[in-house]
Protein backbone atom coordinates (compact mmCIF):
# COMPACT_ATOMS: atom_id res chain seq x y z
CA UNK A 1 0.00 0.00 0.00
CA UNK A 2 1.60 3.24 -0.72
CA UNK A 3 0.42 6.96 0.06
CA UNK A 4 0.57 9.80 -2.45
CA UNK A 5 0.76 13.49 -1.34
CA UNK A 6 -1.27 15.60 -4.55
CA UNK A 7 0.33 19.14 -3.52
CA UNK A 8 -0.82 22.20 -5.71
CA UNK A 9 2.04 24.00 -6.64
CA UNK A 10 4.70 25.28 -4.33
CA UNK A 11 2.46 26.00 -1.96
CA UNK A 12 2.70 23.79 1.40
CA UNK A 13 -0.58 22.13 1.93
CA UNK A 14 -1.31 23.37 5.61
CA UNK A 15 -1.35 26.59 4.45
CA UNK A 16 -3.62 26.03 1.67
CA UNK A 17 -7.60 26.24 2.27
CA UNK A 18 -9.12 22.98 2.58
CA UNK A 19 -11.33 23.27 -0.49
CA UNK A 20 -8.53 23.50 -2.96
CA UNK A 21 -6.01 20.97 -1.25
CA UNK A 22 -5.40 17.87 -3.41
CA UNK A 23 -7.14 14.60 -1.95
CA UNK A 24 -4.74 12.25 -0.43
CA UNK A 25 -4.08 9.22 -2.04
CA UNK A 26 -3.60 5.98 -0.92
CA UNK A 27 -3.04 3.11 -3.03
CA UNK A 28 -4.49 -0.46 -1.99
CA UNK A 29 -2.44 -3.72 -2.95
CA UNK A 30 -3.99 -6.46 -4.80
CA UNK A 31 -3.82 -8.85 -1.88
CA UNK A 32 -5.86 -7.90 1.50
CA UNK A 33 -5.68 -11.12 3.47
CA UNK A 34 -5.42 -11.71 6.82
CA UNK A 35 -1.72 -11.73 7.06
CA UNK A 36 -1.44 -7.55 5.79
CA UNK A 37 -3.38 -6.61 7.85
CA UNK A 38 -1.18 -5.02 10.90
CA UNK A 39 0.33 -2.89 8.11
CA UNK A 40 -3.15 -2.34 6.63
CA UNK A 41 -3.95 -0.77 9.95
CA UNK A 42 -1.00 1.16 10.41
CA UNK A 43 -1.13 2.70 7.65
CA UNK A 44 -4.60 3.79 7.79
CA UNK A 45 -3.50 5.31 11.07
CA UNK A 46 -1.61 7.75 9.59
CA UNK A 47 -4.13 9.38 7.62
CA UNK A 48 -7.45 8.83 9.87
CA UNK A 49 -6.77 12.41 10.92
CA UNK A 50 -5.59 14.05 7.41
CA UNK A 51 -7.69 17.25 6.82
CA UNK A 52 -7.91 16.73 3.30
CA UNK A 53 -9.88 14.15 1.78
CA UNK A 54 -8.63 10.67 1.71
CA UNK A 55 -9.18 8.34 -1.91
CA UNK A 56 -8.71 5.01 -1.17
CA UNK A 57 -7.31 3.92 -5.03
CA UNK A 58 -8.79 0.64 -5.26
CA UNK A 59 -8.55 -0.91 -8.71
CA UNK A 60 -6.52 -3.38 -8.21
CA UNK A 61 -7.73 -5.37 -5.24
CA UNK A 62 -7.80 -8.89 -6.44
CA UNK A 63 -8.77 -10.30 -2.93
CA UNK A 64 -9.55 -8.70 0.65
CA UNK A 65 -10.42 -10.71 3.92
CA UNK A 66 -13.17 -9.99 6.78
CA UNK A 67 -10.58 -8.36 8.85
CA UNK A 68 -9.61 -5.79 5.82
CA UNK A 69 -13.26 -4.78 5.13
CA UNK A 70 -13.65 -4.40 9.25
CA UNK A 71 -10.88 -1.67 9.05
CA UNK A 72 -12.56 0.42 6.55
CA UNK A 73 -15.68 0.45 7.90
CA UNK A 74 -14.15 1.72 11.43
CA UNK A 75 -11.59 3.92 9.18
CA UNK A 76 -15.16 5.23 7.53
CA UNK A 77 -17.11 5.84 10.84
CA UNK A 78 -13.55 7.32 12.18
CA UNK A 79 -13.55 9.69 9.69
CA UNK A 80 -17.00 10.52 9.28
CA UNK A 81 -17.71 11.40 12.60
CA UNK A 82 -14.67 14.07 12.42
CA UNK A 83 -17.06 15.40 9.12
CA UNK A 84 -13.37 14.52 7.08
CA UNK A 85 -14.36 12.89 3.86
CA UNK A 86 -12.92 9.14 2.83
CA UNK A 87 -13.82 7.91 -0.98
CA UNK A 88 -13.14 4.37 -2.67
CA UNK A 89 -11.80 5.55 -6.29
CA UNK A 90 -12.84 2.38 -8.86
CA UNK A 91 -13.18 -0.22 -6.48
CA UNK A 92 -12.46 -3.29 -8.16
CA UNK A 93 -15.00 -6.25 -8.66
CA UNK A 94 -13.60 -8.31 -5.52
CA UNK A 95 -13.54 -5.34 -2.97
CA UNK A 96 -17.39 -4.17 -4.27
CA UNK A 97 -18.49 -8.39 -3.75
CA UNK A 98 -16.85 -8.54 -0.69
CA UNK A 99 -18.49 -5.32 0.35
CA UNK A 100 -21.96 -6.48 -0.29
CA UNK A 101 -21.36 -9.84 0.46
CA UNK A 102 -20.81 -8.35 4.54
CA UNK A 103 -23.56 -5.62 3.95
CA UNK A 104 -20.82 -2.95 3.95
CA UNK A 105 -21.22 -0.96 1.13
CA UNK A 106 -23.19 1.63 2.41
CA UNK A 107 -20.75 2.48 5.28
CA UNK A 108 -18.47 1.98 3.07
CA UNK A 109 -20.18 4.09 -0.07
CA UNK A 110 -18.84 1.82 -2.29
CA UNK A 111 -21.74 2.11 -4.93
CA UNK A 112 -21.33 5.79 -4.56
CA UNK A 113 -17.82 5.48 -5.52
CA UNK A 114 -16.21 6.75 -9.38
CA UNK A 115 -15.45 4.08 -11.21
Amino acid sequence: MQETDSGVGTTSDRSEPARVRRPKIVHLPAELGIDGVAALKAQLAKVVGEPRKVVMEASEVERVHTAALQLFCLFCRDRRAADREVEFARPSPALRSAAALLGASTLLQISRSVQ
